[in-house]
């Protein structure tokens, strides 16, 4: 599995779906979620996610969530059901019982995670 490639298509899938969003808005969101991500962790990130209020943020921490979760799928096979996604609560208890309850899968998940986060800072800088 070449998690590069990974990280470089969920990063463009972030981008294309925050077009209609200011380039530095999206940067902003993305690089302090990334710096929730290096310093707290995987739980952590998706909960910061999940607290964006302002709507331009709210809508690139949706697409972001969702794309990085989908990582977790291609991964391990493994991801909330749809059903299930709607809800912080489930999406969080999946988390903590799928991925940070197994020491690899969750480094994994961080190392892909961080890669992802930083290819989609620099193209949103490079939408500028």
């Amino acid at each position: 599995m070449n998690i590069d490639l990974m990280a470089a298509k969920t990063a463009q899938e972030i981008i294309g779906g925050t077009d209609e969003i200011e380039p530095k808005t999206v940067e902003n969101v993305v690089t302090k979620t990334l710096g929730v991500l290096q310093e707290n962790g995987v739980y952590a990130c998706i909960l910061y996610l999940y607290s964006r209020s302002n709507e331009s943020d709210k809508l690139i921490s949706k697409i972001t969530s969702e794309e990085l979760l989908k990582t977790i799928d291609k991964l391990f096979g493994e991801i909330p059901k749809p059903e299930d996604s709607t809800s912080v609560e489930n999406v969080l208890n999946f988390l903590t019982d799928n991925i940070c309850s197994n020491i690899d899968r969750l480094f994994l998940t961080k190392q892909v995670w961080e890669l992802t986060l930083i290819y989609a800072r620099y193209g949103a800088k490079a939408r500028k």
